[in-house]
């Protein structure tokens, strides 16, 4: 595989896509998958990621997240309004696990709970003034380790480019010595989606993303805005704090011609130190256009170019599968 993120640059890598079905239970329509990935990127960046997806009968769905990483990046400082002559240049190792298993309780609804862990050690610290001094939760890398309840809604209609439906997701998390981890906080998570369908390859998706932290979340644990799922033309953690929101939509006409199709995207957003601290006024924007080509037509999985913009930035994102 070959994309480019302002995260990234370019990055090359390879990996593997396996789809199965573990049951025989005809109530379950979607197929399971494993797939694995190694990249490598012009910033020198290495990771290695293994994510099993499996749709099991009697209506569970369990999904694991196995990743490490060896990742230089820019870190500005934290909150919202951090100048651009703050950005320093930091390298840390993480090896994380992401762990959800979920029950069908009722038609598209799905209870369970969710475990998320991570080691994260920072190795290079010596163009980062800011986070040298200390001050920062998370400045000294640690253990990160919790456990809470995660639910999801999801009616849609595809997994990879979703025409209509809703997918709704929820969760609840506490973090605590007792877990394992060095940091005590608590997160709770939001994220609602809908698609649709507005006439024969015309589709228009809207998504808002909330993220609330209380107690004190490291560094790298925080609301990031900015990346390529959301508020594309930011820089990923451009702009960090204890909570986020922030909201987009995409008009999105594919095919338009053979394989090719078209999508205009725009959002707003913004993260704060406490959640009375937004201001619709000050929040962010993005906007942009992309280009799609349908890459395997049978499972609706596309390869997308999309160019967006924000506040006196921008940004290029060559890469598969839509951002929301």
């Amino acid at each position: 595989m070959v994309f480019y993120t302002p995260e990234t640059k370019w990055a090359l890598g390879g990996g593997g896509l396996y789809y199965f079905r573990p049951t025989k239970d005809k109530a379950v329509t979607r197929p399971s998958n494993i797939s694995f990935i190694a990249l490598y990127t012009q910033r020198k960046q290495l990771s290695f990621m293994l994510n099993p997806d499996l749709y099991l009968g009697r209506g569970y769905h369990i999904q694991w997240n196995l990743k490490y990483s060896d990742f230089p990046d820019y870190f500005y400082g934290i909150g919202r309004d951090t100048p651009e002559e703050s950005k320093e240049l930091y390298a840390s190792r993480l090896w994380e696990l992401n762990l959800e298993a979920l029950k069908q309780v009722y038609g598209a609804l799905h209870l369970g709970f969710v475990y998320f862990f991570d080691r994260t050690k920072l190795t290079d610290i010596e163009e980062a003034p800011l986070l040298a001094a200390g001050d920062i939760p998370g400045s000294g890398g640690g253990t990160v380790s919790g456990l809470g309840l995660f639910m999801t809604y999801d009616s849609r209609d595809g997994v990879f480019f979703p025409t209509k439906g809703n997918f709704h997701q929820f969760s609840a998390a506490a973090f605590n010595p007792a877990l394992g981890s060095d940091f005590t906080f608590t997160r709770f998570y939001l994220d609602l989606r809908k698609y649709f369908p507005l006439a024969k390859a015309h589709t228009l998706a809207l998504q808002s993303r909330m993220l609330f932290h209380s107690g004190e979340p490291p560094f790298w644990r925080l609301g990031m805005l900015g990346g390529e799922k959301i508020m594309r033309g930011y820089y990923f953690g451009r702009y960090r704090d204890k909570n986020l929101i922030a909201l987009q939509a995409e008009y999105r006409w594919v095919p338009v011609f053979w394989r090719l199709g078209l999508a205009a995207f725009a959002g707003i957003g913004d993260v704060a130190a406490r959640i009375g601290h937004f201001n619709l006024k000050r929040m962010k924007y993005s906007y942009g256009l992309g280009l799609r080509f349908v890459f395997d037509p049978k499972q609706k999985l596309n390869i997308r170019l999309d160019f967006g913009f924000g506040k006196k930035t921008s940004g290029v994102y060559f890469t598969a599968v839509e951002a929301f």
